[in-house]
C-alpha cells in the first residue's frame, strides 16, 4: 500500500486543477486516471508525424477571458505564450442538407418584440426554456435557439436552470476574449500533469474506497491500494457514488440522485482539398442524430480539416459514419483518421442549487473528503476549476 498526502480520483480538468492547487499548498497529490492519458474533456488527440501533427478537440473547445482561475493556472505553468486566437468563423445551422446562418433562420419580428424582456427578467428560478423563450420568442426558441443550447452539453437543455447555463463573469482585459492553445486544450492538462509535485497514474481505474482510521484507502482495478488522510473524488457523480457506497452510504445515496448523460463523440480528419464545405465553427442540425459537429476551422491548418461529431446516445457505428459522410459530402475513403471518445456530462434541473447545498452540508462534516467536477456551480471549464480551488481551500482549513 502506497502512502500519499492526498489522492485524487479523476484526471480531467477538475482533478488536475485540484492537484495543481494542492501542490501549490505544499501537498504532493496522486491523481488516478482510468484512461491512458489525463485530460478528460480536455482531449486534443493528435494525428500525423511528429513535428507536423494535427490536433482535434474531442470535448471542450473554447476558453474565455473570464476564466480567471484557469488563467492563473496557465500563468503558473508558463503557458500564456501558447494562447492563440480562434478564427472568426460562424456557428451555423445544417438544415435539409444546406448550411444556413443563425440570423437568416430567425423570425426577426418576433425577436424584436421579445428582446426588451432581456432587461427586466431574472434567471433565478427559471429553466432555460422558460427564460429564453421570453427573450427570443417561442418560435425562435423552438426552431433555432434551443438547438444551439442543446449543442453545449450535447443533450436537451429545456429544463436546465437558466442561471447555470451561461454566466456573467469578470473578464481579464489583457487576454483575448475567446481563445485556445497552440497544441489544443489538452496541452494545459499535460502541463499540470508534468509538474514535479504532481504524480498522475494513468490506466488506473479506482474501483473502491474504504476508511481505515483517519485515512481513506483507494483500491484500483489492478489491485493496487493508495492511502491518504485526504481524498478528492473528481469523477462523474455516478462513479463517485459507487466508490463511496461502502465508506459513506449517506453521501453515496445523495450523489446517486443526480442524473447525467453520455456523449458519444466521433472525430474525423480529412485533407483540406477533400471538402467543399466553407469554414465553420460548428454545424448544429435540429432534430438530427447529432447535437453538433464542432470544427477545427477555428484554428486553420495548411493541410487538414477536422470535425468532432457529438452524437445522441445509443446509435450504432454504421449510422454514425453514414451521417458523417452525408453531412461532409465525402465517402469514408476520404477520411484519413477517426477518433472516438465518450464523455459524461450532468443533466442539471431546477432545484440543483438545493441539491448542491445539501451536498456541501454533508461534506462539511467529512474531514478530509472533497468532491469536484462539472456538476456543481455549472458545466463550464471555469466552474470546474473554481470548484477545485474552493474545495482545496476547505481541505486546508
Amino acid at each position: 500500500m502506497s502512502e500519499h498526502d492526498i489522492v485524487i480520483v479523476g484526471g480531467g480538468i477538475s482533478g488536475l486543477s485540484m492537484a495543481f492547487y494542492c501542490a501549490e499548498a505544499g501537498m504532493r497529490p496522486l491523481v488516478l486516471e482510468q484512461r491512458p492519458e489525463a485530460g478528460g474533456s480536455f482531449s486534443s488527440p493528435r494525428y500525423g508525424s511528429r513535428g507536423r501533427e494535427f490536433w482535434l478537440e474531442m470535448g471542450a473547445h473554447t476558453c474565455y477571458s473570464s476564466y480567471q482561475n484557469l488563467l492563473g493556472i496557465v500563468e503558473q505553468c508558463s503557458m500564456m505564450g501558447d494562447i492563440i486566437p480562434r478564427e472568426k468563423v460562424p456557428f451555423s445551422l445544417f438544415v435539409d442538407g444546406k448550411v444556413k446562418s443563425l440570423v437568416s433562420s430567425l423570425h426577426i419580428g418576433e425577436l424584436f418584440l421579445s428582446a426588451p424582456n432581456l432587461f427586466r427578467l431574472k434567471k433565478d428560478g427559471e429553466s432555460v426554456r422558460s427564460y429564453y423563450e421570453k427573450i427570443v420568442g417561442k418560435r425562435n426558441y423552438d426552431e433555432v435557439i434551443r438547438h444551439f443550447f442543446n449543442a453545449v452539453p450535447s443533450q436537451p437543455t429545456d429544463d436546465f436552470p437558466a442561471d447555470m447555463m451561461f454566466k456573467s463573469r469578470e473578464k481579464r482585459k489583457d487576454v483575448l476574449k475567446n481563445y485556445t492553445f497552440r497544441e489544443g486544450l489538452q496541452s494545459v492538462a499535460r502541463a499540470i500533469a508534468a509538474r514535479p509535485e504532481v504524480t498522475v497514474a494513468v490506466s488506473s481505474e479506482a474501483v473502491g474506497v474504504r476508511r481505515e482510521g483517519d485515512r481513506y484507502v483507494v483500491r484500483t482495478a489492478g489491485g493496487e491500494e493508495h492511502a491518504a488522510a485526504k481524498l478528492v473524488l473528481a469523477a462523474p457523480s455516478a462513479v463517485s457514488s459507487k466508490l463511496l457506497a461502502g465508506a459513506d452510504p449517506e453521501l453515496s445515496a445523495h450523489l446517486s440522485t443526480l442524473r447525467a448523460a453520455e456523449v458519444d463523440s466521433v472525430g474525423v480528419v480529412l485533407k483540406k482539398d477533400a471538402l467543399s464545405l466553407k469554414p465553420v465553427a460548428a454545424l448544429i442540425s435540429p432534430g438530427d442524430v447529432f447535437f453538433s459537429a464542432v470544427s477545427r476551422d477555428t484554428v486553420p491548418d495548411d493541410d487538414y480539416r477536422g470535425f468532432s461529431f457529438h452524437f445522441r446516445p445509443g446509435l450504432d457505428d454504421k449510422l454514425k459514419k453514414q451521417r458523417i459522410t452525408e453531412v461532409l459530402g465525402v465517402p469514408m475513403s476520404k477520411i484519413e483518421h477517426v477518433h472516438v471518445k465518450t464523455n459524461t456530462v450532468p443533466s442539471l434541473r431546477l432545484g440543483h442549487h438545493e441539491w448542491l447545498g445539501k451536498t456541501d452540508a454533508l461534506l462539511a462534516s467529512r474531514k478530509g473528503l472533497a468532491l469536484s467536477g462539472n456538476y456543481f456551480g455549472g458545466m463550464a471549464i471555469e466552474d470546474c476549476v473554481s470548484r477545485s480551488k474552493s474545495e482545496c481551500e476547505r481541505l486546508r482549513g
